[in-house]
């Protein structure tokens, strides 16, 4: 009965999830904000220089936090993401489901696409290939993985 009831659990989604998973990571982003406080004053003194270096507009900067995960795509270390979780970002930093962290670069992003390519320094890392949208039949199942919302530590184990 065990390895039947086996068997039975094991299916087409289960084997995906299986052989993506390892190349899933976590993705922590520091992004740095800029701010600008116009100053009462110069609607009265209007943009004049000398008035400006006394009531001028100040600028504030502010480092906010984010995160969301993606997928590395070569065993070289690049991986996708969203334009909206790394395009902007000052710092990012990449857990993969070994808990091992890489700092990692922006390669190119497209924030119409909502598409981010980042790179990290590794080597024979786990990755998923990118597929051909020719392939796909209409009506296949899809399966989503990650961790958006930083609820759970990364790793393999669900």
């Amino acid at each position: 009965m065990g390895a039947q009831l086996y068997n039975q659990r094991h299916n087409a989604i289960t084997h995906a999830v299986a052989l993506a998973s390892p190349a899933v990571v976590g993705i922590n982003v520091i992004e740095v904000r800029e701010y600008r406080y116009q100053n009462p004053w110069s609607r009265f003194f209007g943009d004049d220089p000398f008035f400006r270096q006394f009531f001028g507009d100040q600028v504030y900067r502010q480092k906010v936090k984010g995160l969301g995960s993606g997928f590395i795509i070569s065993p070289d270390g690049y991986i996708l993401t969203n334009d909206h979780v790394a395009g902007n970002a000052a710092e990012i930093t990449v857990t993969l489901t070994n808990k091992e962290k890489y700092n990692a670069k922006i390669i190119g992003t497209d924030p119409v696409s909502d598409i981010a390519l980042l790179k990290i320094d590794g080597k024979d890392l786990p990755y998923i290939p990118l597929g051909n949208s020719n392939d796909v039949i209409v009506g296949e199942w899809v399966i989503a993985m990650g961790n958006p919302f930083g609820l759970f530590d990364i790793g393999d184990k669900p």
